[in-house]
């Protein structure tokens, strides 16, 4: 985990001002697998390379959003730059098939983990990874899992990470049906990455 989307963002980085308008630009042509939503041009057009980074891989996980920066990459003409990229993920990658085979006959790691509910088990990533929390507010707004208050001072926090981090801190007192609907309006949103997160 994270291969990916610090591959993206050494590549993003050491674009210029104007190649990385280019990007942005450029993305919005290319052509996407059946399945995959295109990042709507407003939201777009404001961001650095790290919000554009979070944002692709948010949107098509670390190994589709790798392969896609490289093809928008090669569309500008900058191939070397765009087999950097692929070179730096291939370096990051799993290890050999048969190492993995080796894996499953490894003692089992203990269940208490593996029992907890998937916004407890994957806060971590959830806090770094969730960016569109003002959509996942609303949800639980809607919902009556968060009051008013709790909204309000959630929104009040200056990053995404922040925000979540204060959601998370009215977590202890939620039972499992508002875990459910966190869930869920995580599915509506950022489907691809609760996808992701489901396969570790």
């Amino acid at each position: 985990m994270g291969g990916g989307r610090d591959a993206i963002l050494e590549a993003l980085e050491n674009l210029t001002a104007e190649e990385l308008k280019k990007f942005k630009l450029k993305l919005q042509s290319v052509p996407l697998p059946t399945g995959y939503g295109r990042i709507p041009r407003g939201a777009l057009q404001p961001m650095d390379a790290m919000d554009l980074t979070d944002k692709l891989v948010s949107f098509y996980l670390e190994s589709y959003g790798s392969e896609l920066t490289a093809t928008v990459l090669r569309d500008m003409g900058m191939q070397a730059m765009a087999e950097q990229l692929l070179e730096r993920l291939r370096a990051s990658a799993e290890p050999p098939a048969a190492v993995r085979a080796s894996l499953p006959m490894a003692a089992a790691p203990p269940r208490g983990p593996s029992e907890l509910h998937f916004v407890d088990r994957h806060r971590r990533a959830l806090i770094s990874r969730v960016t569109d929390v003002e959509g996942l507010l609303d949800a639980l707004f809607d919902d009556k899992v968060l009051t008013e208050e709790q909204y309000q001072e959630v929104r009040a926090q200056a990053t995404n990470p922040s925000k979540m981090r204060k959601l998370y801190s009215f977590t202890p007192a939620w039972d499992l049906t508002c875990k459910d609907l966190f869930l869920q309006a995580l599915r509506d949103i950022q489907p691809y990455l609760v996808e992701d997160l489901e396969k570790h």
